[in-house]
């Protein structure tokens, strides 16, 4: 039996107590597998667990040959030993076929995002692409409180980016900076394991702010010139107090503002979301080097579109914020909703 694991040695370092259980929950896994499979096959030998590490060799080497409560560990360059590749055969091909179908499961492993539980959350709906691994977004409740959320899901091992933790924790630790702010997801859930797959999956909630985004709205006729004016002087209001939420002289910066990361509340203010790329001041930075892949988005400031994300600042921000909002005020032209646009494109 064996158990896959993106585990880096200073983390199985850290993590001791952890270690051990994720090693005992392998044991009997192999337990389990070997009752089931001596119904079929009485003589059937003992079941080994193991941990292959998925990082790479080099960076595991100490961990090679390590055993935690009698689970071994192998890291790449060992797969022949989790295996058992080559120790003497005990069984025919025939009998291999037959504990296989016995073993194969009813479902497939879902690899494109399908989850409907975890973590005590119930009825989980994914609103992010199936392809994004990484991060993944989906909307639930929970089982007991009924509270409705949306739950962030992050695979640290779909990725072998430097720093991919650090990019994980991102839209955590900048929320969990703005909490005082009416116009930030409020957070239910603190960043932690995913049950069963520590150190690899993590996640955390928020309250699910039941919003449209701005792109949802802009269409809708009931939204008045006047009431969306209003939106409009909330939303800057909001990202000025995002920069300010800076540490010293130097801004926050949220880098990610789209007509969809801007939501509005059923009393027309507003709430910002998508802070994944948010830049915190005295924190490594996750933006990705290069020029932008949004080169045809115009809500994207044009220092960004041709440096990347590494040369986004607050200013760079409005920059979106005014364009974003621009689109609010498209349409059916009067006295006001001439005159903002152009307002908005001075700022």
């Amino acid at each position: 039996m064996i158990e896959v694991k993106h585990w880096t040695a200073q983390w199985v370092d850290a993590h001791p107590e952890l270690v051990a259980q994720e090693a005992d929950r392998v044991t009997n896994k192999a337990r389990k597998i070997g009752t089931t499979l001596r119904r079929i096959l009485p003589g059937l030998p003992h079941v080994n667990g193991a941990i292959l590490l998925t990082q790479e060799p080099s960076k595991v080497k100490r961990l090679a040959g390590r055993d935690v409560r009698g689970v071994g560990f192998h890291s790449l360059n060992e797969w022949r030993g989790a295996v058992s590749l080559d120790s003497s055969v005990a069984l025919t091909p025939q009998q291999v076929k037959l504990l296989g179908r016995s073993l194969e499961p009813k479902t497939a492993v879902a690899m494109d995002g399908s989850l409907r539980r975890l973590a005590g959350y119930v009825n989980l709906e994914l609103q992010t692409p199936k392809d994004d691994r990484f991060h993944r977004v989906y909307k639930g409740s929970h089982s007991a409180r009924q509270d409705r959320v949306l739950l962030h899901l992050y695979d640290v091992s779909a990725s072998d980016e430097k720093n991919i933790e650090t990019k994980a924790r991102r839209e955590y630790d900048a929320l969990h900076k703005l909490q005082l702010h009416a116009w930030a997801p409020r957070i239910l859930d603190s960043y932690q394991d995913a049950p069963g797959y520590a150190g690899e999956m993590f996640f955390f909630t928020v309250v699910d702010p039941a919003a449209p985004s701005i792109e949802a709205r802009t269409s809708d006729a009931s939204w008045e010139t006047t009431a969306r004016l209003g939106f409009a002087r909330s939303a800057a209001r909001a990202l000025a107090e995002l920069h300010e939420a800076g540490a010293g002289h130097e801004p926050m910066v949220h880098r990610n503002l789209t007509p969809n990361t801007i939501l509005v509340k059923h009393d027309n203010s507003p709430i910002l979301t998508g802070f994944e790329l948010t830049k915190i001041p005295t924190d490594i930075s996750v933006a990705p080097g290069g020029a932008s892949t949004k080169e045809t988005d115009q809500t994207v400031a044009p220092e960004v579109r041709s440096q990347g994300l590494t040369a986004a600042d607050h200013r760079s921000d409005v920059y979106s914020l005014c364009a974003c909002l621009t689109g609010l005020f498209r349409g059916p032209e009067d006295e006001t909703s001439g005159e903002r646009p152009q307002l908005l494109q001075r700022a």
